[in-house]
């Protein structure tokens, strides 16, 4: 389980989060509390999963998911369930705002 989240989390670090007209403070800072949301995953993968996490950040500085593109419904639900309506930051600049934000997950070395 440890391997997998050391995946995960590198996986985001090296994506990037997509928004309209933020500058890449604000997206690190977006990308790294959702590694730390996320945290580790209670199953395990015979193969990397691929999805797109499209959300907001409401005026109360909460996550709202909109979209989560994937073919795993246990990846979906694992992802909306960690993620949806978690307090991101109180901070006004990053409210009302548009993402989207590529998500893999790999398998754990074997």
């Amino acid at each position: 389980m440890k391997k997998l989240f050391v995946f995960v989390f590198v996986t985001l670090m090296n994506t990037s989060v997509f928004s309209v007209n933020e500058n890449p403070s604000k997206k690190e800072e977006i990308r790294t509390k959702i590694v730390e949301l996320l945290g580790n995953p209670n199953f395990i993968l015979d193969e990397e999963v691929k999805t797109t996490v499209e959300f907001l950040i409401n005026k109360n500085g909460e996550i709202v998911i909109l979209n989560v593109n994937c073919n795993t419904e246990q990846i979906c639900q694992y992802v909306k369930s960690r993620l949806n309506y978690k307090l991101i930051s109180k901070k006004s600049t990053l409210k009302n705002s548009f993402y989207k934000m590529p998500l893999t997950i790999k398998s754990p070395l074997k």
